[in-house]
């Protein structure tokens, strides 16, 4: 008989959580380069085994996410693991906030994709073109520090980085990771199948998923850390457009977050307004929300009104909608547009009683449906660039087509020279 010992099973892959170890670095335009190779970005296809590539990149976002993190606590922002009061060592949930948050009088909330690392926009930026800085939060923090809380405080407002991404918990590394991170976390050997999800392990109280999150930042944290004067700002990405919306929609949320909002930013929305039954949050939307949305058209430019353009196929999303000018990518949207995006949360806060601009939606000019034919180029095609054409008759094609059937089927093939010939 034959036994198989758990130690003759191939061992799972394993990478360094190191850039360097890695064997990456970080030039002087912020971009992560290969060592051995600095004209080259990330690396992911490192073998044909598809395991193999996605432990490299379960280390390398780790590597990424630590610097992205030292970057966000030197611009004054402090990690805190959710729910409050829960040690670093218990199933926690962390993010990030102004380590002064509850003495400024304006709060930007950023709610992040839903499948992202805490802290991160766009991977193919923070490690590609453009650097680490561009694509994370970083640079949303940077632009934030800009701005004045109000006209009468010039102090930046508070920012808070909520994670709606990273809500399952890893009790061996003791951290949480997005739903995509579990799916490569170090196994037994490579050939396991992966971890079982027990919600009694690898959920977080309180943060079990994207929709709680949304609500205990609101009624739990932004109660507890933020002023309670704060006007409160809302910069939501992809899903979590939908997720908040539908939760201000709430009555019970609408009475206590309605007289605090200021403004909300919905970045790659595509959700309409039918589901909203709130009239006074959908008042708000109309006047004090704006979304940016993929687009072709330049930045800024004005694509629909809140019932939306039938013409672009936008549809009513309740708020004007802005071209960010990212043509594909919901992840980019914020990265493209975010001077302008990040202005206009100021320029709400500083305007009394403002109200959004009307936008006209203008029916575009009807196409030329010229019923001539298209100008035939061929007579101005020179003879030499001319493929040769011939005529021939038509029954004598077909008699020279049953000849050659007739002699395949005598012989089981045809001579090349006959074939020529019958050409």
């Amino acid at each position: 008989m034959f036994r198989r010992h758990w130690s003759g099973l191939p061992k799972d892959p394993s990478f360094p959580e190191d850039l360097k170890a890695l064997g990456y670095f970080v030039n002087d335009k912020d971009e992560v380069r290969l060592i051995e190779n600095p004209d080259f970005y990330f690396k992911f296809f490192l073998s044909r085994n598809s395991r193999v590539n996605d432990r490299q990149r379960f280390a390398f976002n780790y590597a990424l996410q630590r610097i992205i993190h030292s970057r966000l606590e030197s611009l004054g922002l402090e990690r805190i693991p959710l729910p409050l009061g829960t040690s670093p060592s218990q199933r926690h949930v962390p993010i990030y906030a102004s380590a002064n948050l509850g003495s400024k009088p304006r709060v930007v909330v950023i709610f992040g994709e839903t499948v992202q690392d805490l802290g991160m926009l766009a991977g193919r930026v923070a490690n590609g073109p453009g650097g680490i800085d561009k694509g994370s939060m970083v640079s949303v923090v940077r632009e934030l520090g800009k701005q004045a809380c109000s006209q009468q405080d010039g102090q930046p407002p508070g920012v808070l980085i909520a994670n709606p991404g990273e809500l399952y918990w890893w009790p061996d590394g003791g951290r949480s990771v997005t739903v995509a991170g579990a799916r490569a976390l170090p196994l037994p050997s490579a050939v396991h199948r992966g971890y079982k999800y027990v919600p009694a392990v690898n959920s977080v109280p309180c943060n079990e998923d994207s929709e709680r999150h949304v609500e205990y930042i609101f009624n739990s944290v932004l109660k507890s850390l933020a002023n309670e004067d704060a006007v409160i700002s809302v910069v939501a990405i992809g899903l979590c457009c939908d997720l908040v919306t539908r939760f201000l929609d709430g009555q019970e949320a609408w009475a206590v977050w309605g007289k605090r909002l200021s403004s909300m930013l919905l970045c790659g929305h595509t959700w309409p307004d039918d589901c909203l039954e709130n009239e006074s949050f959908k008042d708000f939307l109309a006047k004090r929300a704006r979304a940016y949305l993929v687009s072709s058209e330049p930045l800024d430019a004005p694509l629909a009104p809140p019932s939306g353009n039938i013409y672009q196929g936008i549809p009513n999303l309740g708020c004007p909608s802005h071209s960010s000018s990212e043509p594909l990518h919901t992840e980019m949207v914020l990265i493209r547009a975010l001077e302008p995006a990040l202005k206009y949360l100021e320029t709400v806060a500083h305007t009394p009683n403002y109200e959004n601009s009307p936008i006209i939606v203008t029916e575009p000019p009807p196409q030329d449906d010229d019923d001539e034919p298209a100008q035939d180029c061929w007579d101005e095609l020179p003879d030499d660039m001319k493929p040769p054409i011939g005529k021939v008759n038509q029954e004598w094609m077909q008699t020279q087509v049953d000849q050659l059937r007739s002699q395949s089927e005598a012989t089981g093939h045809v001579q090349p020279d006959d074939l020529n010939k019958s050409i």
